[in-house]
């Protein structure tokens, strides 16, 4: 494994010094986002499947990196089941509730440093102490194993599981997802990716062809057809997961699961007609009780 890294960080090493070197020879500017089709932008996106799968690939982190730093969260929590995970979703709920991405940036930095310092925080418990300094262990009534395990605390009987990938992980995602605050606010790199502001709250569903510098699609190509599977059934597909979330498990937390999937299909398609300050209110809703859930899950 040691190799392995070792070799990752010297292949690394040798693209950015020829890279580096490729571009003094040539006399060109570097560009100012980490891409790797250097002449796609946003302007390319609705060109064809080609040019929309290299936009992603350059820029794919930039436009979504928020939500999977929140789906690894929510993996770490799954993953770990312990004491730890508790916090992390305790901090998922506070991110969560920030609910604009604006206010999410602005409190990303402390979340990165709450995750940072949860880690090194884990590893020194793993390190542990002398066995003469272990309360839990040493004393008349000592805690079970149970709860030594759910508390991660060290332990000479038990070690705890040292196993910090998934921890790792989103340690490695929410610091990339920080540096994408900081870059869409460069106009340079608005100019490439386009921008990441969210729509007004108060506009009419009915009126966003206006708004949208992109021509209608009816089939015209397969990128469009992509577009018609997500923008127009990407809802049901929601509501399948959902559906299908409340009848896997028969417990009072899949309840509301259940309440919310047929609260939706009552209304269907023309939830997506309402003003847009009520439909995020009632997917706000939602995601507020997914991650209540989770944390209640975790706690039990």
């Amino acid at each position: 494994n040691h190799l392995m890294v070792l070799g990752l960080l010297v292949f690394e090493a040798t693209v950015h010094r020829h890279q580096l070197y490729f571009r003094l020879r040539n006399d060109l500017k570097p560009p100012p986002f980490s891409i790797i089709f250097q002449f796609i932008t946003r302007q390319h996106l609705d060109q064809g499947v080609l040019p929309c799968i290299k936009y992603f690939i350059n820029f794919g982190y930039y436009k979504f990196g928020l939500e999977i730093s929140l789906i690894v969260a929510v993996n770490v929590i799954g993953q770990r089941m312990d004491f730890y995970a508790l916090l992390h979703s305790c901090a998922l709920i506070a991110v969560v509730s920030r609910r604009r991405r604006k206010a999410i940036g602005e409190v990303w930095p402390k979340y990165c440093c709450f995750t940072a310092g949860l880690m090194v925080f884990q590893y020194l418990l793993c390190i542990g102490i002398p066995p003469a300094f272990y309360p839990w262990r040493t004393a008349a009534q000592p805690l079970s194993s149970n709860v030594i395990k759910w508390f991660y605390l060290p332990d000479f009987a038990m070690r705890p599981n040292p196993a910090f990938i998934f921890d790792h992980l989103l340690l490695l995602c929410s610091s990339l997802q920080w540096q994408v605050f900081v870059e869409e606010n460069r106009a340079a790199v608005r100019l490439l990716a386009g921008d990441n502001v969210e729509i007004s709250r108060s506009l009419d569903p009915c009126s966003f062809n206006q708004f949208i510098p992109v021509d209608n699609f009816l089939h015209c190509s397969y990128l469009d057809m992509a577009k018609v599977f997500v923008f127009g059934y990407f809802f049901w597909l929601v509501l399948c997961l959902i559906f299908i979330t409340g009848t896997t498990r028969i417990n009072i937390f899949c309840l509301g699961y259940l309440v919310a999937c047929f609260y939706f299909m009552l209304f269907g398609g023309s939830v997506l007609m309402q003003p847009v300050r009520y439909i995020l209110r009632l997917w706000d809703w939602l995601i507020a009780y997914t991650c209540f859930v989770i944390a209640m899950k975790n706690f039990l």
